[in-house]
């Protein structure tokens, strides 16, 4: 079957584990369907290690292996829109560095957008593990259908970052990614559906996401908070929810805040996924 070219968006910063890394890249390029093209884009200088993984890969790849180097670290946002910058096709699957894609992933988007060509972007489910990766802790699930991801936008963000694939000239039209530090991808799905473009998801798992602790003290900290606010008002004037939506998200967000780390921890396992 004949499928749509698309590139492969990996952004890593010093502080990756090499060998998360290496296993991250691994699974883009053991896939049944192969990118045309895989993008690093090292976000600041890296040590050695994280190095010799990248040029490992980079000699083996048979398709083009772009490396992006920004002089400093900048974050997610401004490091994935310098990868953007050098896709050499209008698909761009995003990977996370430390995470694992499962083998068919990019075939089922594939196809999905074959049966979609509205769609502007297309996700999928994640499995969450912590140490191996047969250790699956829980799934975060989103919804499929455009109407549902739009009232879903309004609580949480609608699509797992980790496993959407998107079209570069749409994300290029909506000024890319913000360069916030938190919740830039969020940010990128609200400016989608509110300017009408649709999003969809596959109800397939996708990818297998490294999680840890870290993980829960980053999404209770005040900076992490205060930016959440100010942005769901900014949703809100933007066609995305209304005042209510964004009082409850507030106030669950203040408490998500307040509480101890291990309890958030509970939470987002027990209650949020």
């Amino acid at each position: 079957m004949e499928y749509p070219s698309f590139s492969v968006l990996i952004t890593v910063y010093s502080k990756e584990d090499p060998e998360f890394l290496n296993q991250a890249i691994r699974s883009v390029i053991k896939q049944t369907v192969v990118p045309d093209q895989i993008i690093v884009v090292e976000d600041g200088k890296l040590t050695s290690e994280l190095e010799k993984v990248i040029e490992n890969h980079r000699k083996s790849f048979l398709n083009d292996f772009t490396i992006v180097k920004l002089d400093k670290n900048m974050g997610r946002g401004i490091a994935s829109n310098a990868g953007i910058e050098k896709a050499n096709n209008e698909w761009i699957a995003k990977m996370d560095s430390d995470d694992i894609s499962k083998p068919d992933r990019f075939e089922i988007q594939l196809k999905a957008i074959q049966k979609h060509p509205e769609a502007v972007a297309i996700g999928g489910q994640v499995e969450e593990f912590i140490g191996r990766q047969s250790n699956i802790i829980s799934k975060r699930e989103v919804p499929l259908d455009s109407e549902s991801i739009f009232k879903f936008a309004k609580y949480r963000s609608p699509v797992n970052n980790p496993t959407v694939m998107f079209k570069k000239s749409v994300v290029t039209e909506l000024g890319k990614y913000s360069e916030l530090r938190f919740l830039e991808d969020y940010d990128l799905w609200v400016k989608m559906l509110t300017a009408g473009f649709k999003i969809i998801n596959v109800p397939e798992t996708l990818v297998d996401m490294r999680m840890s602790d870290s993980l829960y003290s980053r999404r209770g900290g005040f900076k992490y908070l205060f930016v959440y606010i100010k942005l769901k008002d900014k949703w809100r004037r933007m066609g995305l929810g209304n005042y209510l939506s964004v009082f409850t998200s507030d106030v669950a967000m203040i408490l998500n805040t307040l509480i101890p780390a291990n309890i958030r921890k509970l939470a987002y396992k027990k209650i949020l996924r």
